[in-house]
């Protein structure tokens, strides 16, 4: 009886069994190739005729990545037809492709292209040789495991494309427990004050890491204090002093520090309820883990650090005024889809402020702005904020329903000002949804208006589109 696909039949191991059904392919005609899902991505793993090869589809992505993403097998006779087809070279004109599975489970991918017409047999041919090949995978007891180095890159990759801290914490977490093939994983840091405390946990063990104090912290770090990494693998007793590791039915632990700078900031830790022998290269990889989930805070620390001066009033501490105009679209569109408007926008000028300047000196009147925003800040509820927008202009968002409630608001404004012996007019209107901008000339013309009016005092104002030009100062 005439064997198929000899090569691939009489092959010892995968690699060869790949390489064997290319061949075997080859003869049948076509340009035969095999890919396999590993680590999230198909690689090609062996091919015959092309010069150029593409690799690393992801699931989904092109023919073969739609065939291993739905595990359904396809004939394209006529490419041009085909908006998801990717070309490895010029000139294809058909394609065929067969899921290959192991126990079930879809694993990759035998392809062949044709810049003329596919083998007569192929319906035939490709399930076969899928088969074949799940076959000889399933009898070495599955594809190899990624290899450490692979998987570390991978992760650290991943790492270095996040800018939220929260973000770049969990993706460590899991990253600790995949390289480790310990259970849980946690990532502790100290706060401004010096106190130790779990940032972020993952595992059966996450919620007892969790409640691991600043005193078991600072045991934990006095083990890794000059960079290196420490690992007890559960063999033996636990010895006096570590008994926080009992209370947490913790056997086996690592511990990498996260160091820049030379300084220690935090600890990233793997735990197990079993025994976990020690391991080099894992433990290499993890404090390579750990030294980019460091790097990777730091950068995240000091993009958060820039924003959050991009919007910031450098006398005051406030927001400014980009910020302001920021907030106030951002309460615009929250209002529009909830079709309701609970926004006020109060605008704040300090009377007479340039004579205070003249009189005593910028010095005098950079304090009596800083004093001023405290008095402002200390008026307003919890989700309510003020802004320095110029340089003796504030603003308010604060939240409202009504007319009534504008006015209360803007009352508590000027009080506040009083408080520092200094006056303020207060222009206020409820936030128009549909064009903040306008709401703002609104509550200008209105502030405006109570300077006109005598200054200390208010004006609340109904949005109105016409005679928005604001007055002269």
């Amino acid at each position: 009886m005439q064997i198929l696909f000899p090569r691939c039949s009489a092959a010892r191991n995968i690699a060869d069994a790949c390489e064997g059904l290319v061949d075997d392919l080859w003869e049948h005609g076509g340009l035969p190739s095999i890919y396999f899902l590993v680590d999230g991505r198909l690689r090609c793993q062996a091919a015959r005729g092309y010069f150029q090869v593409v690799d690393g589809f992801p699931p989904g992505t092109g023919v073969i990545g739609q065939v291993v993403a739905t595990g359904e097998s396809v004939i394209i006779n006529d490419l041009s037809e085909t908006p998801h087809f990717i070309a490895a070279i010029p000139g294809l004109n058909a394609e065929a492709c067969a899921a290959v599975s192991v126990r079930g489970q879809v694993v990759g991918a035998v392809n062949v292209e044709s810049d003329s017409a596919l083998p007569a047999n192929i319906t035939d041919l490709l399930p076969a040789a899928a088969a074949l090949l799940g076959s000889s995978i399933e009898a070495a007891g599955g594809l190899p495991p990624v290899p450490l180095a692979q998987r570390l890159a991978r992760i650290v990759v991943s790492l270095t494309s996040l800018t939220e801290i929260a973000q770049i914490r969990a993706r460590a977490v899991e990253g600790a427990i995949e390289l480790s093939s310990m259970t849980s994983s946690s990532l502790s840091q100290p706060a401004a004050d010096g106190s130790w405390s779990v940032r972020h946990a993952s595992g059966p063990l996450a919620e007892t890491l969790k409640c691991w104090t600043h005193e078991d912290h600072r045991v934990i770090a006095s083990w890794v204090k000059a960079g290196t990494s420490s690992h007890f693998p559960g063999r033996g007793d636990v010895p006096a002093g570590y008994e926080f590791l009992l209370r947490a039915d913790v056997r086996a632990l690592a511990v990498q520090p996260m160091v820049v700078g030379g300084r220690v900031t935090g600890l990233l830790t793997t735990a197990d309820v079993r025994p976990r022998p020690h391991d080099g290269a894992v433990v290499a990889a993890l404090e390579l883990l750990a030294a980019q989930t460091a790097a990777s805070l730091a950068t995240a620390a000091a993009i958060a650090e820039l924003s959050r001066r991009a919007l910031q009033d450098p006398l005051t501490g406030l927001y400014n005024a980009a910020a302001f105009t920021d907030d106030m679209q951002a309460a615009a569109d929250v209002a529009t889809r909830n079709q309701a408007t609970d926004t006020a926008c109060l605008l704040i000028d300090v009377d007479h402020f340039k004579t205070v300047n003249d009189s005593y000196g910028h010095p005098a009147g950079d304090r009596l702005l800083r004093a001023l925003a405290t008095e402002l800040a200390a008026e307003l509820r919890g989700t309510d904020t003020v802004y320095r927008i110029g340089g003796d202009e504030f603003a308010v968002l604060a939240s409202a329903d009504n007319d009534h409630e504008v006015a209360a608001i803007a009352e508590r404004l000027l009080d506040a000002a009083r408080r520092v012996r200094a006056t303020v007019s207060v222009g206020a209107v409820l936030l128009n949804r549909d064009d903040p901008h306008m709401t703002r000339l609104t509550a200008d013309r209105s502030l405006y208006e109570a300077k006109a009016a005598g200054r200390d005092r208010a004006r609340t104002a109904h949005f109105d589109s016409t005679s928005l030009d604001p007055a002269p100062s």
